[in-house]
């Protein structure tokens, strides 16, 4: 037998692969890490599908710069001081944080994200969704969606868009667009906005709305549409970060080309092609934080489901040490039946109702078996099959037939197609 090693929360756990399975490890490539000084001025210099930032900039006076909230880490406490110093200095700017509808942030989270030195010398505020005198509308898109975001962005010469770039389980890519829509958006926007990854003519979720896809993703779609209704002039700039915060590229200018520029290099460095499908997929989210609850942990989910045959296996190694993700999370899994859950989905805006729609689709078309902490009554009633070791799991799917078995050490980053 052939023993493997994978993260579980903050530490590994090995197990043994039978002799009648034949086992791979499905391993995403590690990109080196870049300077930050270099390779952001290189790329500022040599925007994606636009003039230069510093030509760019020089143009205006009024400046909105665009950031992620607390819960998207894109390194802006260690690029916005650059920018400041470098490109900015005696602008007027202001500094947004791309809320959606998340939670309000504190002024602790607000320094840690645009850096101390940045938020005493820079206005920063909170985008609020829900506040209508703060809202302006751009019209509508062609589905109809009528396009409110934050008055700020059209009150200044021009803004700057920050993100970092990811897989996104439902608009394909994270990064730079989303900071916008439905970052900045309001709330009846972001509702509709993310009722596009549900089909518009009959029952459940768009094909293509899912990781790794842009072109006919329905939400990607709308995003830059909506996008396509602004007249303020923007720049955007990506980052991709590693798990250790090292940058790993810098993707710089129209918030178009660059964007697709950064995500096609994502996909051809955590994109890993199979020539077929397993019988049993293995997969680890990564170890803490990526499995500090079962939300993170559905990410290594979503992209083992590209690695396992219809009806075959997936374990699931992820310790949850902080449960579900949410309080509310278990209730999703209250309807009788998929088809009767589908439409409270569709109308809701949280995020974590169209995870537990995603995780009851998937348990429907293979075993999903989930090693975790969690209490096996609440993995039941999600619709899988709870152990609290993968050797465990292992033995109880082998039935001593020949397998192929596919191992991912780090799910949550590995798209498999």
């Amino acid at each position: 037998m052939a023993t493997y090693t994978l993260k579980y929360g903050r530490g590994t756990v090995n197990f043994d692969i039978p002799q009648n399975w034949q086992a791979k490890v499905l391993k995403h490539s590690e990109p080196e890490s870049v300077s930050l000084k270099d390779a952001l001025a290189q790329a500022l210099k040599n925007s994606i599908g636009h003039s230069s930032f510093e030509e760019w900039v020089k143009k205006f006076k009024n400046l909105l710069v665009v950031v992620p909230d607390v819960t998207r880490y894109a390194g802006m406490e260690r690029i916005l001081p650059t920018l400041f110093d470098e490109y900015l200095q005696g602008m007027n700017a202001k500094i947004i944080f791309a809320l959606g509808n998340h939670r309000k942030q504190n002024v602790e989270e607000m320094k840690g994200i645009v850096s101390e030195g940045v938020y005493n010398m820079v206005q920063c505020f909170d985008h609020d969704c829900f506040d209508n005198n703060i809202l302006t509308s751009l019209g509508q898109t062609s589905a109809g969606l009528e396009i409110k975001v934050n008055k700020a962005l059209v009150n200044v010469d021009a803004a700057i868009i920050t993100g970092s770039i990811n897989f996104h389980y439902l608009a394909g890519y994270g990064g730079g667009r989303k900071s916008i829509f439905p970052g900045i958006a309001g709330y009846e926007t972001i509702l509709g906005i993310h009722k596009k990854v549900f089909r518009e003519d009959r029952f459940g979720k768009h094909d293509f709305a899912k990781s790794g896809i842009l072109e006919g993703n329905p939400m990607h779609e709308e995003i830059m549409e909506a996008v396509s209704l602004i007249k303020t002039p923007l720049y955007l700039i990506n980052t991709v970060v590693d798990d250790k915060k090292n940058f790993l590229n810098f993707f710089a200018g129209d918030i178009r080309e660059a964007h697709l520029a950064g995500c096609s290099w994502y996909r051809n460095h955590f994109a890993v092609e199979i020539d077929e499908r397993a019988d049993v997929a293995i997969v680890s989210s990564g170890g803490f934080p990526k499995d500090i609850n079962f939300i993170q942990s559905h990410k290594a989910i979503e992209h083992a489901m590209g690695a396992v045959k219809d009806n075959g296996v997936v374990i699931v190694n992820g310790k949850c040490e902080d449960g579900l993700g949410n309080q509310d999370f278990l209730r999703w899994f209250e309807y009788a039946t998929i088809a009767e859950m589908e439409p409270y989905v569709r109308a809701s805006d949280k995020v974590y109702a169209q995870t537990a729609y995603a995780t009851r689709c998937k348990a429907a078309r293979c075993n999903i078996v989930l090693v975790s902490d969690l209490p096996d009554e609440q993995t039941v009633k999600m619709g899988l099959t709870p152990h609290k070791t993968i050797q465990e799991a292992i033995d109880s799917v082998n039935d001593g037939k020949r397998k192929l078995c596919y191992i991912i050490p780090d799910g949550s980053n590995t798209l498999i197609v």
